[in-house]
């Protein structure tokens, strides 16, 4: 192969890989999201400054936050990582590690009604914002 070729197709596979990795919706967030660690299990550990009240919901390994209430969360104040994905059919998740000042609690189990998403209500009792962490895991 010469060496414009090869210069192209290396170029054409750059752009496919980031465009594989782009969100697909604006309410996606595009963290990094690391491979599935077999000795780690399925789970989400999340982490951020949280000043009020979040939802995170997870779907199959898309992650998003709604803000209920307080101010909204910067991508900049967030950080996930995602090990295995979170499967399309009914299971339980549950909460571990958690820490944060205030209450972190599962909403929403994943099941068929709700698109097999698992959602996670974060909830800052402090006036200020404050960094919780927390991991999800199935």
């Amino acid at each position: 192969m010469n060496p414009l070729a090869r210069l192209v197709s290396s170029a054409l596979l750059c752009i496919f890989s980031i465009a594989c990795t782009l969100p697909a919706s604006a309410g996606e967030t595009a963290a990094p999201i690391a491979a599935a660690d077999p000795r780690q299990g399925n789970n989400i550990v999340w982490r951020g400054d949280v000043d009020g009240t979040i939802d995170i919901s997870l779907r199959h390994r898309s992650v998003r936050v709604h803000v209920v209430s307080g101010r909204s969360l910067r991508r900049q104040h967030q950080n996930y990582r995602v090990h295995g994905f979170l499967p399309a059919r009914p299971l339980t998740v549950r909460l571990e590690n958690v820490e944060g000042p205030g209450a972190v609690e599962v909403t929403q189990q994943p099941e068929k009604a709700n698109n097999f998403t698992a959602i996670v209500r974060v909830t800052n009792t402090e006036p200020s914002r404050a960094e919780f962490r927390f991991t999800l895991v199935w």
